[in-house]
């Protein structure tokens, strides 16, 4: 759903379902939190719903950079050109953190070029209109424009207000026309903030109970109270409640009581703090905010089916805002 302040996007998603290769590059563009992330996601699901044989290439331009460099220095650059030159989408987030990597920048225009030889689609995110970042080559700003670029901006508060009835809706639960009101003025942020937001209502009241202004107002009291959170203090106490170590939490075991309480973790991070999922992944081991945003979807479906598990995470919620007001 996108709001009047919006509009282009809903503009990109037509496009992309008429003639996806003809817009390519699609380029999103934006604050942090204003949720290109999540629109990129829904871009793929377009053309995944139109081609469900599509290979899809997703990655940050952080990881691009590290996985052609280490290629080149270890010789394996044949086997990555072939990942990333034979894909039919690229979905390239964060462009902008090749910045400072001219040769990479380099590399990119070779494959843009390629894929769009090929007739394959692209769709990159960035913090900023490419072509006003200093930084970038002339060439790449230039192809990086040469396809479709959206500005994506914060929800106004009508928006907020319509994306927070929506939420509700979404979880099978009731807020009052005020009650969604008041939250929009007091939360000027984005959709997946909004949504950690409404989570935090829903897990603070019953199934059946309506969320009015009253709690509402419960909720804008204990701000001062979420805002001491730390993600350290968050990852530590989650490590004692699942009786795991930190440093496994932060490292890369696959073990499942460590990626459960890792995942566990990084959603309290982001229902109890203001932190962006850059600055979450970055504390739990250097993970890219994709890995976070996975890992959080992940365990909220979890919870919808394991009542045990829902329980521990209020338990721990509960531990963790107390434990903030000692």
């Amino acid at each position: 759903m996108a709001g009047p302040e919006n509009r282009m996007i809903q503009s990109a998603v037509e496009a992309l379902k008429q003639d996806a290769s003809q817009f390519s590059p699609l380029v999103l563009f934006g604050p942090s939190g204003s949720g290109k992330s999540h629109l990129l996601q829904g871009l793929t699901g377009v053309l995944v719903e139109k081609d469900p044989d599509l290979e899809i290439l997703a990655i940050t331009g952080s990881d691009f950079a590290r996985e052609y460099g280490n290629a080149l220095r270890q010789e394996t650059a044949n086997e990555t050109r072939t990942q990333f030159f034979g894909t039919d989408v690229l979905v390239l987030e964060d462009v902008h953190e090749l910045l400072h990597f001219p040769s990479m920048q380099q590399i990119l225009l070779h494959l843009l070029d390629e894929l769009e030889r090929r007739g394959c689609t692209v769709l990159v995110s960035c913090r900023e209109n490419p072509i006003a970042m200093d930084g970038f080559s002339s060439e790449l700003r230039s192809r990086l424009s040469a396809g479709l670029l959206v500005p994506v901006v914060l929800p106004e508060q009508g928006t907020r207000e319509v994306l927070i009835q929506g939420i509700a809706t979404r979880h099978h639960r009731q807020i009052t026309h005020m009650a969604a009101q008041k939250l929009a003025v007091a939360f000027p942020h984005g959709l997946l903030q909004l949504s950690g937001i409404v989570n935090r209502l829903i897990a603070q009241t019953t199934a059946n109970q309506v969320i009015d202004t009253t709690i509402v107002d419960a909720l804008l009291k204990s701000e001062h109270n979420t805002a001491k959170i730390s993600l350290r203090a968050i990852s530590l106490l989650t490590a004692k409640y699942f009786r795991v170590k930190v440093a496994d939490m932060k490292g890369s075991s696959r073990r499942q009581s460590i990626v459960q309480a890792r995942s566990v973790a990084m959603l309290l991070a982001r229902h109890l703090t203001e932190e962006s999922l850059k600055a979450v992944g970055k504390h739990f081991g250097g993970r890219d905010h994709t890995t976070v945003m996975h890992a959080v979807s992940s365990i909220e479906a979890k919870m919808k089916k394991d009542i045990a598990l829902r329980e521990a995470i209020t338990e721990l919620r509960e531990m963790i805002l107390q434990r903030s007001t000692d």
